[in-house]
């Protein structure tokens, strides 16, 4: 599940991982990303989000995911120095720096699926 409120970073990261053929489902936010998440009868393997988000931030959003889909692995994408630190006392999480390159991106996926034995 990709979820980042800024279209252009959401449609960007969306068109590198389809290229490598994961198949994603999407959400402009938090509270979106918990109401796909409700109706979506498949599994989620991964959820990659920004931190910094309105109406329900990253670190927020994958708690809740977290309770409800226990397995899902998590990994953080942020610009700024607050959504790291947000992110570096939690275990079993991983955060891509913004900006990244792609090759980045796919290393930092395939290696937060594999922690997550995905």
């Amino acid at each position: 599940m990709l979820v980042d409120d800024d279209e252009s970073v959401r449609r960007l990261v969306r068109d590198i991982l389809r290229e490598q053929r994961y198949h994603l489902i999407e959400a402009g936010d938090g509270a979106e990303a918990l109401e796909v998440a409700s109706v979506h009868a498949g599994p989620i393997d991964l959820l990659l989000t920004d931190v910094i988000m309105p109406k329900l931030d990253g670190v927020r959003l994958a708690e809740q995911m977290l309770q409800h889909r226990p397995g899902i692995a998590v990994l953080f994408m942020s610009g700024y120095v607050e959504g790291a630190l947000l992110c570096a006392s939690r275990p079993n999480v991983a955060l891509l720096q913004k900006p990244f390159r792609a090759d980045h991106l796919i290393d930092a996926v395939r290696e937060a699926l594999g922690s997550a034995g995905g």
